[in-house]
């Protein structure tokens, strides 16, 4: 069977996780490495610091879920999770220094489920204080601190030796974040003898790892104590809490843990091996002190009945603590130490004695074994303790000495970003990273699944043709209709704005009893890097068609991340040939020989971070600078001789006329010398001196010639028009009578000037007008410089009014009414000229009375008046000769305007007493000559209106 069917015989027998979900790892002290680029990249997002147990998942596209230390669990937004926080009372129970604190596994069926498993660290100072809360010493004795980390409770540990526990996160909690399920939180599971009195205080080592099952739909998770494994299995129904007990040696006996706990154990990716390190298998609990007497182990596993056999020494009499697996399971790897001397050991799992194909792996440093961790792309990473760098095994499947282990950035090394790792790094589920295919170029040695592409590019995406295999592919998680072959072709969309991404899975059925797998590609189209066409001009007093350019000077106008940006690279050429088959690029940047001028280069803009370029052209010539005086005259405002210059328009004819020349304004020549204080509001500069100002611009071109051309701001003599006056009030009682109009001027200085009237079209210094309208004067000097005088002639007159009076009333008013012909703004008073006036032309609460209505012109034209009269009966009268009230009347008369009334008077009978005109002197109180008694008495007036009027009045004696 050759290499690639014995691959996808083993990727066929794969389980049903997709490749995504180890992409994302967080570790030690906020480290963290995103697999969902190439190569990967450090985060710094992360929340976790840890010595050594710690674990995270992702979906399959790559994003992450959530992450754990084994106590508190973060969401994919890096906040706690409410039922998974530690120090906030409602943590899990592993801990930070057990080697596999945690692992997460999902749910096999259901994908809103995950199971964290933790393992804690089984300290024998908390077995000294079984049942109760340690540390004890080793008679029982609390003491304040642990002798062996000088760490205390809660900080370090919880004080109780928790063993094995699972909790089920539902990610359809909190809003989709995910929490921990209350009533599945922190459940035992026994990997120890409940009957054993020592096994109960330790109950578990620090070791865990999991697998498939052989059905692809289970999982096997795998824990270990004393001298047995413990296999559990998560199927449909959940975690069935009855482990497969696989008694295997060596036996470490459970005097020496805690220290002969440590240690990982891995599944091999294939699901048929596990490796197992033991730290040592003697350790002095009082003195603190491991011997070198630990191990490597590999066993065979049963991924069908969960059962561990074979159990082969690997090598003995080291400290062991990192394992793992190449990813088709033919190489084992191990970190030991001896006498503090690190060495990374690789094994042949293919050899026929497997034990004696031990061989150092070269260039591995340090003092600490440490973990190892293989990852989606196939290589295997090492953690160094307190390193920013995260070694890598490059090719874990060549013999020991190739397989190309670095340290280094340069080679695949991953810095963290001023992180630093620990011991530990995450697990995850072996199957994740044999259950991965490649759609992007069809390569499976290294698994890609981030893809980036650039406008107007289309490509195809596809895997092996299976003979037999179904295929679906998806787009955002929705199966794409129609497509159904093992490629799919992805075409650039003109209408969503750049950069845009989307997900593609492609799941395969292979339809021979084998368990399905898939494929992802993250795609991403980005948009071009910025290429701005430039052109390059060198300095000359005469034109020559020869030129020595600095290409490198153009980076910034080219694009302005060029120069600072670590992703973006330029590259010139002479043709656009050259350019668009990237040949013959231009290797002198800094002195490039331009002989034929002008010329046109190209440069191609690289962003190698997205792949994608973009290119410009690049015009090459000479400018020729000519001294030059410029001088900028205005007309004044004002006789201060202060005036705003536009300078951006100076520059228009200076500069811009040339657009390969720059220029700035400076106040004095040596500001423009030493190119200090430019001049800032190049719109609206005011001169300080007064009339006349020279101030420099300096010109200069791209590569640096330049030129000061001294700028003269000049302000013509003001002219001393008179301001402008309010408005003339003409009385129109006044016509035809002229008013006379002039510019103001001295006259010592009239005739500088000429004149122009409008709307009359005069040209003389004044004029005579009785035009009812606006005038304006333009005086304008020799150098065309005009100021103009505003005058406005405005009518008013004398009020014509009429008055509209109410009388015989409760409340007695009178209403001035302005006729048609009154043009005027005016006010109004009663009975006096001189007021007070008021705005309003309505009078009321007026007595019976005459009055004189007074109406003034507030323009000055003059006032009017009227008299009349407001008419009313008195209520009462007093008949006693004192002068006062003697005689009943109509009061208001006003010359004749009762003359034809009529007045009637009775008594309470109805009896006609006296009837009189509108003119006499009124009832006198007698009747027929007699002195009618005191009384009520009527009367009736006829008004000559035709008003009838009628009333009671009191005659009083």
């Amino acid at each position: 069977m050759n290499k690639l069917l014995c691959f996808l015989f083993i990727l066929l027998s794969t389980g049903i996780y997709a490749q995504g979900e180890a992409n994302n790892w967080y570790f030690g002290n906020k480290a963290g490495v995103n697999f969902n680029t190439s190569p990967p990249s450090a985060v710094n997002n992360g929340e976790l610091s840890t010595n050594e147990g710690c674990s995270s998942i992702s979906d399959e596209n790559g994003q992450l879920i959530f992450y754990t230390d084994g106590r508190t669990v973060w969401n994919r937004n890096h906040q706690i999770m409410a039922n998974a926080n530690y120090f906030d009372g409602t943590g899990l129970l592993g801990d930070p220094s057990s080697t596999s604190s945690g692992l997460i596994v999902p749910h096999p069926t259901n994908t809103d489920f995950y199971y964290v498993f933790t393992v804690d660290e089984p300290h024998h100072e908390n077995a000294n204080a079984y049942p109760n809360q340690g540390p004890a010493d080793a008679n029982g004795n609390p003491i304040p601190l642990y002798t062996d980390i000088n760490g205390s409770i809660p900080q370090d540990d919880d004080g109780y030796n928790n063993g094995l526990n699972y909790s089920l996160v539902d990610m359809t909690l909190n809003g989709g974040l995910g929490d921990i399920v209350s009533t599945e939180k922190n459940m035992p599971l026994v990997t120890y003898d409940p009957n054993d009195s020592e096994e109960i205080k330790y109950k578990c080592s620090e070791k865990i790892t999991a697998v498939k099952g052989s059905d692809c739909n289970s999982i096997w998770v795998i824990t270990h104590f004393i001298d047995s494994f413990y296999a559990f299995k998560i199927d449909a129904a959940g975690v069935n809490t009855n482990p497969v007990i696989s008694e295997v040696g060596p036996t470490l006996p459970i005097s020496s843990y805690r220290r002969s706990a440590l240690g990982y154990m891995k599944a091999s990716p294939n699901g048929e091996k596990i490796l197992i390190a033991h730290n040592t298998r003697t350790y002095n609990q009082v003195g603190n002190e491991d011997v070198e007497d630990g191990g490597v182990y590999l066993t065979d596993f049963n991924p069908v009945t969960g059962d561990i056999s074979n159990n082969i020494p690997l090598i003995e009499e080291v400290n062991a603590y990192g394992v793992e697996f190449s990813i088709q399971t033919q190489k084992a790897y191990a970190t030991t130490t001896k006498q503090d001397i690190l060495t990374l050991y690789q094994w042949d799992l293919e050899s026929a004695d497997i034990p004696n194909s031990i061989q150092p792996v070269p260039g591995a440093n340090g003092a600490a074994a440490t973990a190892l961790q293989l990852a989606p792309n196939g290589k295997i990473y090492k953690t160094n303790l307190g390193s920013n760098i995260l070694a890598v095994i490059n090719d874990p499947e060549a013999d020991a000495a190739s397989v190309n282990y670095s340290e280094s950035t340069a080679n695949g090394a991953i810095n963290l970003n001023g992180n630093s790792a620990t011991f530990g790094l995450p697990p995850f589920i072996q199957s994740f990273f044999l259950n991965t295919i490649n759609i992007i170029n069809g390569d499976d040695d290294e698994i890609v699944t981030e893809l980036k592409l650039c406008p107007q590019e289309n490509y195809t995406l596809f895997y092996e043709d299976l003979p037999g295999a179904t295929y679906t592919w998806y787009k955002n998680g929705e199966v794409i209709v129609g497509e159904t072959s093992n490629s799919l072709d992805l075409n650039f969309d003109t209408v969503t704005t750049l950069p845009y991404s989307h997900t593609y899975k492609l799941e395969i059925e292979p339809n021979n009893g084998e368990c399905s797998f898939k494929g992802i590609a993250n795609v991403t189209y980005n948009d071009k890097p910025v290429a701005n066409e430039v052109s390059y001009f060198n300095c000359s007093t005469s034109y020559s068609n020869t030129s020595s350019f600095n290409l490198e000077d153009l980076y910034t106008d080219i694009n302005p991340n060029l120069e600072t940006s670590s992703t973006l690279e330029a590259s010139f050429y002479e043709t656009l040939e050259d350019v668009e088959n990237e040949i013959n690029n231009i290797d002198n940047l800094a002195n490039y020989q331009s002989v034929n001028l002008p010329h046109t280069l190209y440069v191609k803009v690289l962003d190698r971070e997205t792949g994608c370029s973009n290119r410009a052209k690049l015009n090459l010539d000479i400018v020729v600078i000519q001294d030059l005086e410029v001088t900028k005259s205005v007309c004044a405002t004002n006789d201060m001789g202060l005036e705003i210059f536009n300078l951006s328009e100076i520059k228009e004819q200076v500069v811009d006329s040339n657009s390969n020349l720059n220029g700035i304004f400076y106040s004095s020549q040596e500001d423009a010398i030493l190119k200090q204080n430019p001049i800032g509001n190049q719109d609206a500069f005011e001169n300080t001196i007064p009339f006349y100002q020279t101030i420099y611009l300096r010109l200069e071109t791209s590569m640096g010639c330049q030129d000061i051309v001294e700028i003269h701001l000049e302000v013509f003599d003001y002219i001393p028009v008179g301001e402008d006056l309010p408005e003339i009030i003409y009385c129109l009682e006044d016509l035809p009578r002229k008013t006379t109009l002039n510019s103001g001027i001295p006259s010592a200085l009239i005739e500088n000037y000429t004149y122009l009237w409008s709307p009359s079209g005069e040209t003389t210094e004044s004029i005579e007008t009785n035009e009812l309208t606006s005038h304006t004067l333009r005086v304008t000097n020799s150098f065309g410089c005009s100021q103009t005088r505003n005058f406005t002639i405005t009518a008013s007159n004398k009020a014509n009014f009429e008055v509209e009076v109410n009388d015989f009333s409760e409340n007695n008013s009178i209403h001035i009414i302005l006729n048609e012909d009154a043009v005027g703004n005016y006010q109004y008073a009663l009975n006096s000229s001189v007021g007070p006036y008021q705005s309003e032309s309505y009078f009321e609460n007026l007595t019976p009375g005459v009055y004189d209505i007074y109406v003034k012109d507030l323009y000055g034209c003059g006032i009017s008046k009227k008299t009349i009269g407001i008419q009313g009966v008195m209520k009462f009268f007093t008949p006693n000769e004192d002068g006062f009230n003697d005689r009943w009347r109509v009061l208001g008369k006003y010359e004749r305007n009762l003359a034809t009334a009529k007045i009637y008077i009775f008594d309470r009978f109805g009896k006609l007493l006296v009837s009189l005109n509108g003119n006499s002197r009124g009832w006198d109180g007698r009747y027929n000559g007699k002195e009618m008694p005191s009384n009520d008495y009527w009367y009736k007036v006829v008004l000559e209106d035709g008003r009838v009027l009628t009333g009671s009045l009191s005659l009083i004696r």
